[in-house]
């Protein structure tokens, strides 16, 4: 049987608010005890944190971590279990989560279906169920071609099926990765922080010619909070224009230019309305400091370096129009959405590189 590390990150009050439901469903799964272990990655770690993380899941490895992010923990993680021989693939999952009990079972048989697998995404339910039912959180995420990402299906009924079937990119609340894979890709970018580093590492695997699919038949539950902290907005706008300097290629990135314009002018009234015009503006400054800049390009050259598919491969599936009902506003559904999206099908057609 493979060896399976699961990795989940603790940050502060995480633990002692989701750790225990989390952990009993995972000691739960129908999958044989010595080969898989769960890794609890204590970012920002102290004393306190790592002895109420063994009080709460007594049979976890906890890895203490002085970092933070997702990306961080996720790699501090996977290097911890490589030295352990649990390695042959990493199961990522967040803590505010609940596990069905062949959800690993059901991502290892879509990873092992085809070889040019390289993200399984569990299927996200809401948890907990609304009058008996569980809504859909994500059965794989939608990405706009200005890097707008949001939950597909989030708050809808069910509708994933039950075929494994490629996704545009994956949730990082459960995702499934081989170890080769992984390595391959570089291990998870730790300085897009949080947002959009599930969507870095997805088109970082789909550049090297993998596929990122979806397993309806693997069940995560989870419980999902949408907020938003200024600190949230700086790092989702961020790494928004960071993902498209480094992952499109030149001729893309002149095509969408006209609509990056008119969407940036729209944003900024918006921004100003909601308190977040600063921070709106501080995203832009990162870009106009020589250190940031330099960073960007620097990783944009490592990325292209390991492209082995077009950008019409890689952005099919993108779309342009944002369908999330946290952020739905008349603005979006009336005016932004259909022109973005009458853009993006006129100008996808371009796209032969």
């Amino acid at each position: 049987m493979p060896k399976v590390a699961i990795i989940m990150i603790n940050y502060k009050t995480y633990a002692d608010r989701f750790l225990k439901d989390s952990y009993e469903s995972l000691v739960k799964i129908n999958y044989p005890k010595d080969s898989f272990r769960i890794y609890v990655v204590d970012n920002v770690t102290s004393p306190e944190t790592r002895t109420r993380i063994k009080e709460l899941a007594p049979e976890a490895t906890v890895v203490p971590s002085d970092g933070n992010g997702w990306g961080h923990a996720n790699n501090v993680g996977a290097k911890k279990a490589i030295k352990e021989g649990f390695d042959d693939y990493f199961y990522f999952v967040n803590m505010d989560t609940k596990f069905d009990p062949e959800c690993l079972n059901e991502s290892l048989k879509a990873a092992q279906s085809d070889p040019k697998i390289g993200i399984v995404q569990s299927k996200l339910l809401l948890h907990p169920p609304i009058n008996g039912e569980y809504m859909l959180n994500s059965k794989g995420n939608s990405l706009t071609f200005l890097g707008f990402g949001y939950c597909a299906g989030d708050g809808k009924k069910d509708d994933a099926g039950s075929e494994v079937t490629d996704i545009v990119t994956a949730a990082g609340a459960g995702i499934l990765v081989p170890k080769k894979v992984f390595l391959e890709a570089g291990l998870c970018d730790e300085s897009y922080f949080m947002y959009h580093d599930d969507i870095e590492l997805s088109f970082k695997i789909k550049l090297l010619g993998y596929r990122v699919v979806l397993a309806p038949k693997s069940v995560v539950y989870h419980k999902h909070e949408f907020g938003r902290s200024v600190r949230q907005i700086y790092s989702m706008e961020r790494n928004r224009f960071r993902f498209m300097l480094e992952f499109y290629k030149w001729p893309t990135l002149v095509l969408i230019f006209p609509a990056f314009v008119f969407m940036e002018l729209g944003m900024l009234p918006y921004s100003l309305i909601n308190n977040w015009f600063l921070t709106k503006l501080k995203a832009y400054g990162y870009f106009l400091s020589p250190k940031g800049l330099s960073q960007v390009f620097a990783k944009r050259k490592e990325i292209q370096k390991m492209r082995k598919i077009s950008d019409r491969q890689m952005l099919r599936g993108i779309v342009g129009i944002i369908d999330f009902q946290q952020i739905e506003n008349p603005v979006l559904k009336y005016i932004a959405n259909p022109i973005f999206n009458l853009y993006w099908k006129l100008a996808s057609r371009l796209i032969v590189w």
